[in-house]
């Protein structure tokens, strides 16, 4: 027996759709029912979403702020030392009751000098390169006003050999007519 036979329902299904597609396919597009063009969104959809869109902006910040102060506050000791044991140097006897050692991490004050260190740095480094800019002005200014007279009253050309005596009268005959 022919497997169509056993699934009539399916067979009677493609039938459907195959006359369904050769009769769409037959109608002349100039005789197709005009349908008309979806609307754009609405001033107030449009606010409303500019809405919904700003809200997702700010729980996402807040999610993300929340995420980096969780990992911050997890990542430093609340203890103020002044050293921090450094985590390459390894104990002489281990201790048998503990079997990994413990992550290393610093402390806020440490972290606070690291910082402080950095941010003396780079106000050294920007009053060096500030004054070094300051005093470079005054001698930009003189070679600007220098090129700028150059541009605009060139010096005379000079060869090795002195001055060049170059005759440029032109003679001009012209004729006037009178009315």
């Amino acid at each position: 027996m022919c497997a169509s036979v056993s699934y009539p329902g399916k067979l009677v299904f493609v039938a459907f759709l195959l006359a369904a597609s050769a009769i769409s396919a037959d109608v002349d597009p100039a005789h197709k029912p005009h349908s008309r063009q979806p609307r754009g969104l609405g001033f107030f959809h449009k606010i409303a979403h500019i809405g919904s869109l700003l809200y997702q902006q700010y729980n996402d910040t807040t999610y993300t702020l929340k995420n980096v102060y969780d990992l911050l506050s997890n990542e430093f000791t609340d203890t103020f030392t002044t050293t921090t044991p450094d985590p390459r140097t390894t104990s002489t006897t281990p201790d048998p009751t503990t079997s990994t050692t413990p992550k290393y991490r610093i402390s806020r004050a440490e972290l606070g000098r690291i910082l402080n260190r950095n941010y003396r740095g780079l106000q050294k480094l920007f009053r060096l390169e500030w004054n070094d800019a300051w005093n470079q002005t005054k001698y930009n200014i003189d070679d600007y006003k220098r090129e700028l007279k150059n541009g605009a009253f060139p010096p005379r050309n000079r060869t090795a050999a002195g001055p060049i005596d170059v005759n440029l009268t032109v003679e001009v005959n012209a004729d006037l007519k009178k009315p």
